[in-house]
């Protein structure tokens, strides 16, 4: 009786322990069925985990050449972006986290639905880290996608956190200008170190082997990750900023960061703090203000090489320059026309130039808006040669929004026979599908990563991906092209009826959003442009400890896993899909700033025009200049026909205007799609009454 009393109390224990478990759990992601496929040469027996080698005793920290997970922001200290672990093909979906339900609708975790810009997931003990913004901190089980803990109270965390395997914490900054320390299991704080300033920029910290750096205000700081401690503090000079996370040269020990509006790039010893150079690589011409900015970017390292790369962020007008097809005749150009140079390579020993990089500008704009684009990639070769993938421009088709390429540049004149430093190489990328002149558009350049032989573009719409074949030394011209295998693609939703929906979120073919692509996996089902809603400007592919994880512009993080992509297929389940109720008149008349809050609605909207402009694709009526982030109305080509006049030519910047229509939203900005001139009324300020533009 004893016995069985015993037993009957352990049921009972286990059962109690297991609803904690689940309660624990808290928020799931979708994870589609598993009907146990498993190719045996994806997945080998795994051995146990090693422990993390004991640090020598050496007085420079030194970081490993190449981690095997992406445990920190673009994969190391040095920001290579770069990877040598790769996960077989093809790629299952194991998991979405943060998007969607098991129908293929909208389901959003955080309290904005995205995550802030240049957030990157990062792995370690089994373990997702994701920052999150005012959420602050969410960890992820590695194989179901299921939230662990989330860290909150902790600010505005803006920036990619970082993992260190030796102490089994998470190192995080945020925008209240702390650096935290968190226990990896649960996410209790375990100490923090106040640097006093604050910044809204995303400044991810870099994990040497006994200290953090990271970047505040004016400030960059060396902590020392066991007691978070001081180590030294690097002042960059009063009236500026420290714009971008440092980077680590481990053959140097220097620390690397830039500083705003000044425009300096900075070396710092990290033995001790202390400046090594400083210089400002842009043309003297180009002035913060134009603008010319290091902001969303990051310093990267070719240690090897004995350099590092800065991006620079240009003007809108610089799109429109036709670049030519040939290394000598872009070289050339920059020569002419050094304020269109984007990309610098500065030496590591002193700051100088020892070439042009013959990279232009490019990233996710529109409408006299460029960003800060794509940030190199670094690769080092098994001959110990490190070559930059980024993307690259040379015109060939229509006008220069064209003219974007994957692309390859070697850092000295002996990687490549007749290339010389800052030379670049084409890729060939099959975009769009089965087309015989491929191109990335300029205004959409996607942002690099690369694991292996395998280059990845986050675009804001698609996630690329591109297995490099044949990179010999005869090829990389512009009609010879570095050949390559376009892999599955991850569109943010298939609005499309070539594939019925499925929960493997796989489709063979007719993968389709606003445009095509072939095949691939999609992470809503008839949603429509998502990413609008939820505009991050940013989107990234991180590969790490047998998964490849796709963070889209939306916020969602998918993941995937060797295997069959269609071994989880089954008919749609019978789900209503949600349909936005549309007043058929307007129920309001706001002020154009409280649109936001009108999300859905029919409306009429008052304000004053600030911002007209015609991009060729639509034209765009802000009532901000800059008008990023305000309300706007966009009247798309295809609706010109309807108005006597184009757009830009009926209305001009200081005519107060109504606008009536649904809320709706473009880049994360609440927006109206006129398609009538009906629908705009310009208003005479002397009489208070409005009247149609004829």
């Amino acid at each position: 009786m004893r016995l069985r009393q015993w037993s009957l109390l352990l049921a009972a224990i286990v059962g109690v322990m297991s609803l904690v478990a689940v309660v624990l759990v808290g928020a799931r992601a979708y994870v589609p069925p598993d009907d146990g496929y498993r190719p045996a040469s994806a997945f080998p027996p795994r051995s146990p985990r090693p422990r993390p080698p004991r640090p020598r005793p050496t007085p420079t920290p030194v970081v490993p050449e190449n981690p095997a997970e992406w445990s920190q922001h673009a994969h190391d200290a040095q920001h290579t972006g770069y990877t040598a672990q790769t996960v077989p093909y093809p790629w299952r979906l194991r998991w979405i986290w943060n998007g969607v339900d098991a129908g293929g609708r909208v389901a959003k975790v955080t309290s904005s639905g995205s995550l802030p810009r240049n957030v990157q997931p990062v792995t370690g003990g089994g373990r997702v880290y994701i920052a999150a913004g005012v959420d602050g901190v969410f960890a992820l089980r590695e194989d179901t996608g299921q939230q662990v803990w989330r860290r909150g109270g902790i600010g505005d965390v803006r920036s990619t956190v970082a993992y260190d395997h030796e102490t089994q914490s998470v190192f995080v900054v945020s925008s209240n200008g702390i650096l935290y320390k968190l226990r990896a299991t649960d996410g209790v704080i375990l100490a923090q170190c106040n640097s006093g300033k604050r910044s809204d920029l995303p400044l991810p910290p870099i994990l040497l082997r006994d200290r953090v750096v990271f970047s505040m205000g004016n400030s960059v700081y060396a902590v020392n990750k066991q007691n978070m401690q001081q180590i030294w503090a690097y002042n960059a000079g009063a009236n500026v900023v420290v714009a971008v996370p440092p980077a680590y040269s481990a053959s140097r020990d220097l620390i690397v960061v830039a500083t705003e509006p000044d425009l300096f790039v900075h070396a710092i010893r990290n033995a001790d703090g202390t400046q090594r150079w400083r210089v400002r690589p842009v043309h003297p011409n180009l002035n913060f203000t134009d603008p010319v900015e290091y902001r969303y970017g990051w310093p990267v390292i070719a240690d090897s090489a004995g350099y590092v790369l800065v991006k620079v962020r240009l003007p809108w007008q610089y799109l429109w320059h036709d670049w030519p097809q040939t290394n000598s005749a872009i070289r050339q150009m920059l020569q002419n026309n050094p304020t269109h140079q984007a990309l610098f390579v500065l030496r590591l020993d002193d700051g100088a130039r020892p070439f042009i990089a013959n990279v232009g500008h490019g990233g996710y704009g529109d409408s006299d808006y460029l960003p800060m684009g794509p940030q190199p990639v670094v690769k080092r070769l098994p001959n110990g040669k490190e070559v930059v993938y980024t993307v690259v421009r040379a015109k060939h088709a229509y006008d220069p929004r064209w003219d974007s390429h994957f692309g390859e540049m070697v850092l000295d004149n002996a990687t490549v026979p007749g290339l010389q430093g800052g030379d670049i190489r084409f890729i060939h990328f099959d975009w769009p599908p089965g087309s015989d002149a491929p191109f990335l558009l300029t205004d959409e350049q996607p942002n690099v990563s690369m694991s292996g032989d395998i280059l990845f573009g986050g675009h804001w719409e698609a996630g690329f991906a591109l297995r490099i074949l044949d990179r010999s030394d005869a090829r990389g011209s512009f009609t010879n092209k570095i050949t390559s295998q376009r892999l599955a693609t991850v569109a943010t939703s298939q609005d499309d009826g070539g594939c019925s929906f499925s929960p493997s979120h796989y489709c063979s073919s007719g993968l389709f959003n606003t445009r095509g692509y072939d095949f691939g996996f999609y992470i809503y089902y008839n949603q429509g442009a998502v990413y609008d809603r939820y505009w991050s400007e940013y989107a990234v592919w991180v590969v790490s400890n047998n998964n490849v994880y796709f963070r889209s512009c939306d916020g969602a993080i998918v993941a995937l896993t060797s295997g069959n992509p269609q071994a989880s297929r089954a008919p749609r389940p019978a789900v209503q899909q949600p349909r936005r109720v549309v007043t058929p008149v307007a129920v309001a008349v706001i002020p154009h700033t409280a649109a936001r809050q009108w999300d859905g609605q029919t409306v009429t909207v008052k304000g004053t025009l600030r911002f007209v402009f015609n991009n060729r694709k639509q034209v765009l009526l802000g009532f901000s200049n800059p008008h990023r982030g305000t309300f706007k109305v966009i009247i798309h080509r295809q609706h010109w026909g309807n108005f006597p006049r184009t757009p830009e030519q009926m209305y001009h910047v200081g005519q107060p205007v109504e606008v009536t229509g649904t809320i709706a939203w473009y880049q994360g900005d609440p927006c109206i799609y006129a398609t009538t001139p009906a629908q705009i009324r310009v208003t005479t300020l002397a009489q208070g009454n409005s009247t149609d533009v004829r």
